[in-house]
């Protein structure tokens, strides 16, 4: 949940300037629902779309769309004529991911799948480029699976909210930071993927301390 921007973040996004109008676009429509706090920070953003961009990706898969903000940042490190797969459960989510992205989905270079994603991705053909794990948390363990199954030789998975706003590190049912509250399921499923990530020899992984926490996991 990003609600407390810290002062680095701040200076980091002054650098950077204001984002373009369908991104603010965007933000206002989570806003409108509720969910700005759980958009991706600018900051992370553009981070997620550089190093998205040094793998030179032609097709990458990201695990909940919310307003298509991370799309959009997505879209900015395809190669050629490159798509990105972006699958959302909530139709709200997808209809107003839709007003925005319309330029890229009538170009076909974004396709926003609906429904169930651990039920969609399993009708996605890989290997993919670049894969980004962003949706139901207690459904981490199932998106790790099918993402290291799918990745290509060279490519990058990122796992953003890694950090549960605080609750991995927390007493159970203890509330969080933000605010939050998470399920003894959630932590669990959380903490036993990144084990798993971490232990995985074919992949070189990381952490980046974001402010909810980003793993990166590399295949060799």
């Amino acid at each position: 949940m990003r609600i407390h921007q810290n002062p680095a973040y701040q200076y980091i996004e002054s650098c950077y300037g204001p984002e373009n109008t369908s991104m603010q676009l965007s933000r206002q429509f989570a806003d409108q629902i509720g969910l700005g706090g759980i958009s991706v920070s600018q900051t992370e953003a553009h981070l997620m779309s550089f190093l998205a961009a040094m793998i030179r990706p032609q097709k990458i898969v990201e695990i909940g769309t919310l307003t298509g903000l991370s799309c959009q940042y997505f879209l900015q490190s395809l190669q050629g004529d490159g798509c990105v797969y972006t699958l959302e459960k909530s139709k709200e989510h997808v209809e107003l991911s839709q007003q925005v992205l319309k330029p890229w989905i009538d170009q076909g270079r974004c396709h926003i799948i609906e429904g169930d994603a651990r039920e969609n991705l399993a009708k996605l053909q890989g290997p993919f480029d670049v894969i980004f794990i962003d949706g139901n948390k207690a459904a981490y363990g199932d998106y790790w699976t099918w993402a290291k199954a799918n990745i290509r030789a060279g490519g990058l998975i990122l796992i953003d909210n890694v950090f549960l706003s605080g609750a991995v590190w927390s007493k159970p049912d203890e509330q969080t930071t933000t605010g939050q509250k998470f399920s003894p399921k959630q932590v669990g499923v959380m903490k036993e993927m990144t084990r798993q990530v971490l232990d995985d020899v074919t992949f070189k992984s990381s952490f980046i301390p974001t402010e909810e926490g980003m793993l990166l996991a590399f295949k060799r």
